[in-house]
């Protein structure tokens, strides 16, 4: 303060001037300084219902549960008088007139109605905001002074609060339509409403009708921008919602906002997950859909209502393809009837990736020879998957229910049919095995990529350690061969006979914990055998040096592993794959053949020609003769492969005129011809 400053130093009492910076409450508009002072004010008496308002909270279900008794449980168990009464000039009025001549004497009037009583004048049509409500006046008999309505407005929340109600225009109007829908089972708003429309739709409600508006409550955490920082007009870094629709589709930001995360946690949102979410989950679901659809036209092949003679017919993988729906459809319901759409989201996305990325990967060559039992099971896992996914993507759902579904005697929109039922059969055992399945492709799949074998070219063998791996069927270890491509799968008796495992100690992590006695730790660290401490710390999480009395974890050594040569090993927890990388002549020659299936797929697809479509294929290969040693060795599986009826070795006898497609490999020194047969 400048005057005091200037008034210390006048008087020679200053001992020392200095700015000092601190906080201070500014408008966030326009970043001015506020000043803050008392006023009066109009209070409603909510702490005398302080216990009435407790019990309601106790009977309300919050989503995340922390928040009943921490955020706003502490907000109600410290509950203060609500300070109703704003000097605005927008707003509802306080309906309260005050006697001029005694204050403290004051009419609170109900409705219109009331105040023409008081009045003695219809006012029945006045419009109840200022200025118009501020001019009628009255008197009452035998009270000195004149009643006039005091100038404050109602705190705009009070409004909030009194939606339930007020929407109907009750208690003066539409009565039963309010208590049919009183209270309401669910509302949804941001984290701040703790303290704004959740308390005040609890207080006003349990004031006024003894119980609160709300049975559930989400209370959801906010958006922030891609950065992590509040989004905000005046910082520029807002993003309008109809753009991002333009841009990405309603059914993506919807999918965002509803299942993309916890709806109880900060989530940040821009253009790159929003991109993220169209490929992953849309156009994934959307490739299954039309696959679906190619196919089933492809074999002019409609859907079997008589599920028991489809399922003469069908596979593991279709049973597992059941199995997986049923269990999802389940395991949805469950999470929205727990207000968890995330957790509904998560299932939902798996169920897609899991019957594009396996169901339907894997059983191509079904689809292609038009196996009913495969398209009857895709049919009906799709129909199942569309219902589930309509509340969360209602346009491109209904797009594919339009295509595939509305005219086979179901309801004419998604958003019509019932509810998947949720009873239906699932078996887990068949889940856990095909889990292990594809646990060991990956395992599997990561072992080629560390070994620079690409996944085309054909292995001898793979070796595998793992629960569970020899009761599987058949069929299941049929496809961990395709899947790694190799040519037989054996046991593995010990991954140590193909790993060279070392461990040593981690002297930062054993400082923290053993102290003074860390060296000793070590030296047992050091003497102990690296692959059978290795062991009991991946399946047990813990192993124990009986020498020197010491638990030990994994952060308490550093472990390394290296296959022997000729091996690629890869292992996760108690699962190990070792692929046998020693090529012989006819592996290769069954690699190349893969690489020629590829070129030639690539071609037809540059050509434009149909999945369905049949071709004449003519071959020439320059340089290195093993790419035609693959080709002439493996000519009906080739044939096979590309939808070939011809193959012919030589270029066609007017090279010059050919009107088909053609293209060159220079890896292989491959020259191909392409026409329709």
């Amino acid at each position: 303060d400048a005057q005091l400053v200037a008034d210390l130093q006048r008087r020679g009492l200053l001992f020392k001037h200095l700015a000092y910076e601190h906080a201070y409450p500014h408008c966030w508009r326009c970043h001015t300084p506020l000043m803050y002072y008392a006023l009066p004010s109009f209070y409603i008496r909510t702490t005398e219902r302080k216990a009435e308002l407790i019990a309601q909270n106790e009977a309300t279900n919050w989503y995340p549960e922390t928040i009943k008794h921490g955020r706003y449980g502490d907000w109600l168990d410290n509950n203060i008088d609500w300070a109703l009464s704003r000097d605005r000039y927008w707003g509802t009025p306080l309906p309260i007139w005050r006697n001029d001549v005694d204050p403290s004497h004051l009419v609170c009037v109900g409705s219109l109605a009331e105040l023409s009583e008081l009045t003695g004048q219809d006012l029945s049509e006045l419009d109840p905001h200022r200025p118009y409500v501020d001019a009628p006046t009255f008197t009452l008999p035998g009270v000195e002074g004149t009643y006039r309505r005091v100038p404050q407005v109602i705190d705009g929340w009070f409004d909030s609060g009194s939606m339930p109600f007020a929407q109907f225009g009750a208690p003066h109007r539409n009565n039963e339509l309010f208590e049919r829908s009183y209270p309401a089972d669910f509302i949804c708003e941001a984290i701040d409403q703790t303290r704004g429309w959740f308390y005040t739709l609890m207080a006003i409600g349990t004031l006024v009708f003894d119980q609160s508006s709300y049975r559930n409550v989400v209370c959801l955490g906010h958006l922030v921008a891609e950065d992590g920082r509040k989004m905000s007009k005046h910082l520029g870094n807002i993003l309008e919602p109809m753009p991002l629709m333009d841009r990405h589709g309603a059914d993506a930001v919807r999918w965002f906002m509803t299942a993309s995360g916890s709806p109880w946690s900060a989530r940040r949102i821009g253009n790159k997950i929003l991109d993220e979410i169209a490929s992953k989950v849309l156009r994934t679901y959307w490739s299954i859909a039309s696959f679906q659809s190619l196919y089933a036209r492809a074999n002019d092949w409609t859907p079997n209502r008589d599920l028991a003679a489809a399922a003469e017919d069908s596979t593991l993988l279709d049973r597992w393809a059941r199995t997986e729906t049923n269990r999802v459809a389940a395991e949805v319901d469950a999470a929205l009837e727990a207000y968890d759409s995330a957790r509904a989201g998560r299932a939902l996305f798996g169920l897609i990736d899991d019957l594009s990325n396996w169901y339907v990967r894997r059983s191509r060559r079904r689809f292609w020879d038009g196996d009913p039992a495969a398209l009857q099971t895709l049919h009906d896992c799709l129909e199942i998957l569309t219902r589930l996914l309509a509340p969360f993507v209602p346009f491109v759902t209904e797009r594919v229910w339009q295509a595939l579904f509305a005219e086979r005697g179901t309801a004419s929109s998604v958003h019509l049919a019932p509810w998947p039922a949720i009873d239906a059969q699932v078996d887990p055992a068949l889940s856990a095995q095909v889990n292990l399945v594809r646990r060991l492709v990956e395992l599997g799949r990561a072992a080629r990529a560390s070994s620079a074998v690409k996944t085309r070219q054909p292995l001898a063998r793979a070796l595998i350690s793992a629960p569970g791996w020899q009761e599987l069927p058949e069929a299941l270890r049929n496809e961990v061969a395709e899947e790694l491509n190799v040519v037989s799968l054996a046991e593995l008796a010990s991954a140590g006979d193909l790993v060279n495992v070392t461990v040593k100690p981690n002297f930062r992590a054993l400082g923290k914990r053993y102290g003074n006695r860390t060296k000793e730790v070590a030296a047992a660290i050091t003497a102990a055998d690296p692959a059978v401490l290795a062991g009991q710390l991946r399946t047990g999480g813990a192993a124990s040096l009986a020498a020197v009395q010491a638990e030990l974890t994994a952060e308490d050594v550093i472990i390394s592993e290296a296959p022997v040569s000729g091996w690629a090993v890869e292992t996760s927890g108690p699962d190990t794959v070792a692929l046998d990388l020693e090529l012989t002549p006819q592996l290769r020659r069954l690699g190349l053949l893969r690489d020629v299936v590829r070129i030639v797929q690539e071609a037809r697809k540059s050509a434009g020609f149909e999945v369905t479509d049949r071709i004449e294929l003519r071959w020439r290969v320059g340089g290195s003769p093993e790419p035609a040693e693959a080709i002439r060795g493996h000519a009906d599986e080739l044939a096979r492969e590309v939808l070939a009826s011809s193959l012919i070795e030589g270029a066609p006898a007017d090279e010059a005129g050919f009107a088909g497609y053609q293209t060159s490999d220079t890896e292989l020194g491959l020259h191909l011809w392409l026409s329709r047969s």
